[in-house]
């Protein structure tokens, strides 16, 4: 959803109500830290939609300047969780 979100300017609500639905059932089993991941990751890919769509040269820059990494916290968390659980 995020790469979609930095080319179109409309999202597709059904997968906003589907990335919200995974977010409340992580609330039931995940702990704080991935779910304030979750909500992160969610809230950028709400406020891409609202930005102008990204041109070829500015999503280069992106993937140069390591800003096409939204998921590194929310990843980091569940690896912690997960090394924790072992």
């Amino acid at each position: 959803m995020y790469s979609d979100s930095l080319v179109h300017e409309t999202p597709d609500v059904s997968q906003l109500i589907r990335l919200y639905a995974m977010v409340n059932l992580m609330r039931v089993v995940s702990p704080t830290t991935i779910v304030e991941g979750a909500e992160k990751v969610g809230r950028m890919i709400v406020n891409t939609y609202l930005e102008p769509s990204k041109t070829f040269p500015e999503l280069w820059d992106m993937v140069n300047s390591g800003a096409m990494d939204p998921l590194r916290d929310f990843s980091e968390a569940c690896r912690e969780e997960i090394q924790r659980l072992q």
